[in-house]
């Protein structure tokens, strides 16, 4: 008979630096429990904005560069923001702007609050695997709105690599990415911080 520590020990496959990685028998996958620890790193009040000119997604002017002296691999950010009136909503996700590709997300503070409109393929100790890498838009589509916190997993990015903050017009439930020149995403308020974060939207973080 199976002990209960060799199943703990088949469950949980290794630790990460600070989250753990484990089997998730449901989804068929490795997934990761991310322990808490925030550094605040940046504070972007400002407003800035661009045009859906892409279905890849634009550039929305805030970007963080990634270091390992943190003592954590996963990125937070929180921010407020909105589209203008036209066909489309609105998503966003984080672009490795030096190695061409998306950051995986690892957890946030609504249930499902990831989609596959961007994905990346990533080799782990199970095979290939498909991560989400899009944040769908939460609250008044063409107002104004915080959204959820949303930890992303960089632990397979290298150190000193540029990540972008990036949006796009895109389906209702961020699935679909569109180009739509006549829209334009509008964002302020970016806190990007070490560590996981979650349960919390911009209104209820203090600035410093």
């Amino acid at each position: 008979m199976t002990s209960n520590a060799q199943k703990l020990g088949n469950l949980f496959l290794h630790g990460g630096e600070r989250g753990i990685a484990f089997r998730d028998t449901k989804a068929g996958r490795i997934n990761t429990v991310v322990t808490p620890h925030y550094r605040h790193t940046a504070d972007y009040p400002s407003q800035t904005s661009a045009s859906t000119t892409s279905s890849n997604g634009v550039y929305l002017g805030r970007s963080v560069t990634y270091s390992t002296s943190y003592g954590t691999p996963y990125i937070s950010i929180t921010l407020q923001g909105f589209i203008s009136s036209g066909t489309y909503y609105w998503a966003w996700g984080l672009y490795n702007g030096t190695q061409s590709h998306w950051v995986p997300i690892a957890a946030s503070s609504v249930g499902g609050y990831s989609v596959q409109g961007k994905t990346r393929t990533i080799s782990t100790i199970q095979g290939n695997q498909t991560m989400n890498c899009a944040v769908p838009y939460r609250g008044a589509v063409h107002n104004m709105s915080s959204q959820p916190w949303v930890t992303f997993d960089c632990r397979n990015e290298t150190n000193g690599d540029a990540l972008y903050i990036y949006g796009s017009a895109s389906s209702g439930g961020g699935d679909s990415w569109y180009a739509n020149s006549n829209q334009t995403i509008y964002i302020k308020e970016v806190l990007i911080g070490y560590g996981p974060t979650t349960g919390m939207q911009y209104d209820h973080v203090l600035h410093g």
